[in-house]
């Protein structure tokens, strides 16, 4: 078996499997999608509570109000109903899905792991490719979306068989390196950007409501004022509200900060292993700890 030592095998994007990389793409985009429609949608409501929030005394402005704040409503209409039929968000959590299991399944073929056990050969190789046609088989409305040019790319690179190939104390130190420790710094990277996302739209939530309760005073002072702002604040309110409940980032902050924790005990156990079965329990345990933080973010989504 070839020894190169860990430091030359670093597992770049390119050197997961093609449908990986198709998957990834197709979610990134179509989350991507979602959230702009999604912005455009709540910045339309907010325009329309800002021109209605207008009280102008000429009847023709007046109407002139009132027909921009139809227009307003009535592309929010349009942009919701682009929202619903497109059905990005279910194409969002299904390229994840996907995603996430053939990394799952190329991370076991590299090291060896059950059921791609080193000494199977070139059935292993098998096996993988027909693992990957079944999991496509149980999405088959996201696999429309999958780019051709990378769907159809290596599904087995070089690199994952030029990593099974090295002995286990290697296979094992490009696991920790590679997967538990990259996965570890992603979740507590993304733990604690969605703690600052979470915090600003806090923030901002509150700031609307005490707005909102001085706009309430100011019309009762000056009930002639021209512009009524607490039709405005309200609408920003529910704006910032519905932004929450679609992020979750406070849900994911805790949830990315407790898998960072998890995946840092993992990594402490790797010491002990000394075998190919070792590595396999091994590795098998670090995959489902992955996996249930991948699973808990879909039932919240659902």
């Amino acid at each position: 078996m070839n020894t190169t030592t860990p430091t030359t095998q670093k597992i770049s994007y390119d050197d997961l499997p093609a449908l990986y990389r198709a998957a990834d793409k197709a979610s990134t985009i179509a989350q991507k999608q979602f959230v702009k429609l999604t912005a455009i949608n709540l910045g339309l409501l907010i325009l329309s509570a800002i021109v209605g929030s207008l009280a102008l005394s000429n009847a023709s402005e007046k109407t002139a109000l009132a027909i921009t704040s139809a227009v307003l409503l009535t592309i929010s209409i349009f942009v919701t109903i682009a929202i619903r039929m497109t059905k990005l968000e279910q194409a969002w959590y299904d390229g994840r899905a996907i995603a996430e299991s053939v990394k799952t399944m190329a991370w076991r073929y590299m090291t060896g792991t059950d059921p791609y056990y080193i000494n199977l050969g070139e059935k292993a190789d098998s096996l993988f490719i027909d693992n990957l046609s079944l999991l496509t088989d149980e999405r088959k409305t996201f696999v429309a979306r999958l780019s051709n040019k990378l769907a159809m790319g290596k599904q087995i690179t070089d690199k994952m068989k030029s990593v099974r190939n090295l002995d286990t104390e290697t296979r094992k130190a490009v696991y920790l390196s590679e997967r538990i420790d990259d996965q570890r710094k992603w979740y507590s990277d993304k733990s604690e950007a969605n703690l600052r996302s979470a915090n600003k739209f806090f923030a901002g939530t509150i700031i609307s409501q005490a707005l909102a309760i001085i706009s309430s005073f100011i019309i009762i002072i000056w009930p002639r004022l021209q512009v009524r702002f607490t039709g405005i604040f309200t609408t920003l309110i529910a704006a910032f509200m519905t932004w929450t409940q679609m992020k979750r980032n406070e849900q994911l902050a805790q949830s990315y900060g407790l898998a960072a924790h998890e995946l840092h005990f993992i990594h402490a156990k790797a010491a002990q292993i000394k075998t190919d079965d070792e590595l396999s329990h091994y590795v098998i345990n670090s995959e489902n700890a992955i996996s249930r933080e991948h699973t808990m973010w879909l039932a919240r989504r659902s």
